[in-house]
């Protein structure tokens, strides 16, 4: 953008000394192009994700990231710069599935992704109703020089990853409208929702009073700030996002182990604003009718590090966590996901965000000014 703006302070026709002799364009050419300028920055100051993209590259954080639609990276998912600009083939592999999934339902939604596979998916929808979908724990995918330094299996892992979250979330910004941030990262590597100190696990939970050691050697000093120079990534781009959009909801989806005692369905509202809770009551109700009898409010997560960080930037946003239940849509021995099951669940998720716009209140109630539906509340 500053450099576009550079170039039309050359050419401005107001800085122009007509008797220079050393002139190669016309003054009437120099009006034509300073209006040509203007206009291309109108255009990029009006579309938001050219000014996140913008943004992330003159920052340089993130370092070389893809931009572009779904559709023409499922065409250029085979080709050789498309494979050799992930950290390694087994990520590769990850997302090129995922595009392959989504396409060609989705081949219109623009994608941003970094080199360690946090991806952006960009259906805003602007002056329209939209989401800020977080899928942070469903990554699978760790670097093979980790790897080799677990000490937890991968059967285990397994069982403590959000795996195919991204699959029962990503209607809501998909069909509906909003951005999507997935992350293919195993929260084994680096967990995106704790504190930057604590995101590195030492050891993990697995049962209660129960606890089991993740790495059987010592990570290296540039392992470690490797893991967290791509936290660093993940937060600067969600801060990147909410300084170019406007959203209504921002939705942290995620599933969670079927221990006993535990609901179907949680809805994480610690760090909601009280004004937002009879939204929250009623997805809850909408959800119950869908079927989902167990479904209870902060049982066993209110909301976690992410949701936290977020609500002391942004205090007055609508923003909630859901868990799912994984005896849900996977297998009893939690190995194999059930896609009918898990197609089911994300449906019925994409039900109950079925808010009336203010046009179809409009077209019910010609004579009410006055709004009366939820979209009021989140607007």
């Amino acid at each position: 953008m500053e450099k576009i703006k550079e170039i039309i302070k050359n050419i401005s026709p107001v800085l122009i000394k007509p008797t220079t002799s050393s002139l190669t364009i016309g003054i009437s050419k120099r009006f034509f192009l300073f209006n040509l300028m203007n206009k291309i920055i109108n255009i990029i100051e009006e579309d938001q994700h050219m000014n996140f993209i913008s943004v992330l590259k003159s920052y340089k954080v993130l370092g070389k990231i893809l931009t572009g639609t779904l559709h023409e990276f499922y065409r250029d998912r085979n080709r050789l710069y498309f494979k050799n600009f992930f950290y390694d083939r087994d990520l590769y592999e990850i997302i090129k599935r995922d595009i392959e999934d989504l396409y060609p339902e989705y081949k219109n939604i623009k994608m941003t992704i970094t080199k360690k596979g946090i991806i952006v998916y960009d259906n805003y929808k602007k002056d329209s109703f939209n989401v800020l979908l977080l899928t942070i724990h469903s990554g699978t995918w760790a670097p093979q020089n980790l790897k080799d330094k677990f000490m937890v299996s991968e059967k285990e892992r397994h069982k403590e990853e959000d795996r195919d979250t991204h699959r029962i979330y990503n209607k809501l910004v998909l069909e509906k409208g909003g951005i999507w941030i997935d992350n293919k990262l195993s929260r084994f590597v680096i967990d995106f929702n704790r504190n930057i100190d604590g995101s590195i696990y030492d050891t993990y939970m697995v049962s209660k009073g129960v606890t089991s050691i993740v790495w059987k050697q010592t990570l290296t000093k540039k392992e470690c700030s490797d893991s967290f120079a791509t936290y660093r990534e993940f937060y600067f781009t969600l801060a990147t996002l909410l300084n170019t959009y406007k959203f209504n909801i921002i939705f942290d989806g995620h599933s969670m182990k079927a221990l006993k005692g535990r609901p179907n369905i949680s809805f994480g509202t610690r760090y909601i604003p009280n004004f937002y809770m009879p939204i929250v009551k009623t997805l809850q109700s909408r959800m119950r009718s869908l079927g989902y009898k167990n479904v209870l409010l902060n049982t066993p997560y209110g909301g976690g590090f992410v949701l936290k960080w977020l609500s002391a930037k942004f205090p007055n946003l609508f923003i909630f966590s859901m868990e799912v239940n994984k005896k849900l849509y996977m297998t009893e021995n939690r190995m194999k996901t059930i896609d009918k099951k898990l197609d089911k669940i994300s449906s019925d998720l994409s039900k109950i965000f079925e808010f009336e716009t203010p046009e179809e209140n409009k077209k019910i109630c010609p004579d009410k000014k006055k709004k009366t539906t939820a979209a009021k509340y989140i607007s």
